[in-house]
């Protein structure tokens, strides 16, 4: 296991705390195959339950935050797959109620006893699943998780718990990314499309 586990006085501690506003977006590419909007309760993703008993959705406070999350997984890869993109989608979200997130970043890993290798490490994710846990039962009653992404520290990302299923609208989704937008944020991380 990577980083520290949830301090046994958790429930105690004050988490520093990020409200999105009704009416914020949220980005996210996904599967096209799939719906947009998926609570996954496998234990694939870093801030899933570890005993399934809720879902999570990832999702960003921008859309390099999204793209990095998704295309930048593989360390010193400077090429989009055609293949790969032809599988994935583009959507913003939008809240119709505000959510309270925990700020697992910054001075927030301090105050809860953790660090950012929770969030950084890679497999496996027992760690980050055990403080996803926490915080999900933690008596402040979270929304979800706020951290930044691995691949790029400055982008904020959310894991959002499914009990906001309720208070998600999709705004746009886009099933074909080969649009300027895309690859000008490729372009940002010096990404190309692979030749085939």
């Amino acid at each position: 296991m990577s980083g520290p586990q949830p301090p046994h006085n958790l429930a105690s501690r004050q988490p520093e705390l990020i409200t999105l506003a009704a009416g914020s977006k949220l980005y996210r590419f996904y599967t096209a195959a799939f719906e947009p909007v998926y609570f996954d309760r496998s234990r694939m993703g870093r801030l899933n339950a570890l005993d399934a008993s809720y879902g999570v959705l990832y999702t960003a406070a921008a859309r390099e935050g999204a793209f990095a999350e998704t295309f930048l997984r593989e360390p010193g890869r400077s090429l989009i797959d055609l293949q790969i993109l032809q599988k994935k989608a583009h959507v913003v979200l939008e809240l119709t109620a505000s959510l309270k997130l925990a700020k697992l970043a910054g001075r927030g890993l301090a105050i809860l006893g953790a660090t950012a290798e929770v969030l950084h490490s890679g497999l496996p994710y027992d760690t980050a699943q055990h403080w996803s846990k926490a915080l999900h039962d933690h008596p402040e009653n979270i929304d979800g998780i706020a951290y930044y992404a691995r691949h790029d520290d400055e982008q904020l990302c959310y894991a959002l718990f499914d009990h906001c299923a309720e208070h998600l609208t999709i705004q746009k989704r886009q099933e074909d990314l080969d649009k300027d937008w895309f690859w000008q944020i490729a372009n940002h991380y010096n990404l190309g499309i692979a030749p085939y």
